[in-house]
């Protein structure tokens, strides 16, 4: 990926950030996808699931096989602990992912 374009995060990959990550996949931008768990599952047929009626894998799919292709998204497996505001950081337990100030010109 290239440094020099913006970077946007989108915290957790449920139907939201999967989304907004596909939508801003097309723009001249970083994305970087960052959710708890490897895959998504799409909930409303785990009762499905739990009566056999189908398997476990129809319903999850890992978060980066959902992405790829798009070789400006970052997938991440972490928890967000916060954000600073001041640093212009996403905080994750081991460290913080730096987001772009457009609005100011800086990156």
């Amino acid at each position: 990926m290239a440094q020099n374009k913006p970077r946007v995060v989108v915290v957790g990959a449920g139907f939201g950030g999967l989304e907004a990550a596909r939508k801003l996949a097309r723009l001249p931008v970083r994305v970087t996808l960052i959710d708890r768990k490897n895959h998504h599952t799409f909930q409303p047929l785990l009762y499905q699931v739990a009566t056999a009626g189908i398997s476990p894998g129809e319903i999850a799919a890992p978060v980066r096989w959902i992405l790829r292709g798009r070789r400006n998204v970052e997938v991440l497996l972490g928890q967000v602990t916060g954000f600073d505001l001041v640093r212009k950081t996403v905080q994750l337990p081991a460290r913080g992912i730096p987001i772009s100030d457009m609005m100011n010109g800086r990156r």
